[in-house]
This record gives structure tokens, sequence and C-alpha cells, in this order.
């Protein structure tokens, strides 16, 4: 692997790192609000949209999480079908790390226009907090772009490893030469 691929695999896996520590920061705020919410439900008050704001760190913390996941291999993938693929696993690999990057790509394309139509019209929450819902938003878009890149990446990966594979295969062959 060259310097710049190394450095770059490295800078992805940083990415990828600090959007599961965002996550796992969303889930401990998730925490904090939760608690907070039921001690003061028995002193007889309320934390005015701790709901809300559970929800929104929920789905913070799904979208920030799935590149981190995705890299370290816990999401559940096709493998029974891939595996049975023998000499063409990379190939089927490569189609589902395709058809992932593509409904990852839609996903996160619909995901900054919800949150750029919301900012532009000026959208808030329906509850008590009335939270500029851009902003939640913009924490799954960011979540989604980083889900995107570690396919793509996964994506580059493999299809560099086919191709070393299939240069090995053909190392130490030569030509057939015509006279």
């Amino acid at each position: 692997m060259n310097t710049f691929s190394s450095r770059a695999a490295r800078c992805l896996e940083t990415l990828y790192r600090v959007f599961g520590y965002l996550a796992a920061l969303c889930i401990f705020i998730m925490l904090v609000v939760i608690v907070a919410q039921v001690v003061l439900r028995w002193s007889g008050t309320t934390l005015p949209g701790a709901t809300n704001y559970a929800g929104y760190l929920m789905g913070a913390s799904t979208f920030l999480a799935a590149a981190y996941t995705f890299h370290e291999g816990g999401h559940i993938r096709v493998g029974l079908l891939v595996e049975r693929l023998g000499r063409f696993r990379p190939i089927g690999e490569l189609w589902c790390l395709l058809v992932a990057g593509g409904i990852a790509g839609f996903i996160t394309w619909h995901a900054f226009d919800a949150a750029y139509w919301s900012y532009r019209f000026g959208d808030v929450s329906s509850g008590q907090d009335a939270t500029a819902l851009w902003i939640p938003q913009s924490l799954l878009a960011l979540g989604s772009t980083a889900f995107t890149i570690s396919i793509l990446d996964h994506f580059v990966r493999t299809l560099a490893a086919l191709f070393r594979s299939a240069g090995a295969n053909h190392h130490g062959t030569h030509p057939v030469r015509s006279l």
C-alpha cells in the first residue's frame, strides 16, 4: 500500500472512530436527559421536550454509529449468500457494496435535502421544545454521509484486493509469442 492510500485509510478509520465516539456521546446525553426527566417527575415537575430530545439523540446515535459499526463488521450482512459464491465471492461482495452504497447515498441525499428545507422554512418541532428541526436532521445527514463513505471505502478496498489477487495469479506467466 502506498503512502497516500495508507494515509487515507488512517484518516478514514479516524473519521469512523470519531463518529463512533459522537454516537456514544449522544447515547450518554440521552441517558442524562431520561434520568433528569425521571428525577424531575419525582419532584413534581418535568423537563419540557425531554421525550423529543431523547428521540433526536437516539436517531443521531444510530446514524453516527453506522460508519463505525460497518467498518468494524458489526452490521448484519448477506454472508450466507456471499460465502457460497466460491471464487466469485469478491464479485458478490462488490455487488452488495455497490447496492448498499447506492441505498446509503440515497438516504444521505434526502437527509441533507430535509435538513436544508427545514432550515430554509424555519421548521420547528411540534412539541413544547420547539427545536429547529434542521439541527437533529443535520446530525442524521452527517452520520449517513460517513456511512456512505465507509461503504464506498470498503468497495474500493475490495476492488483493489480483487485486482491485486488477479495480478498475483498471472504473475510469473509469460505471454505466448508467435514466431
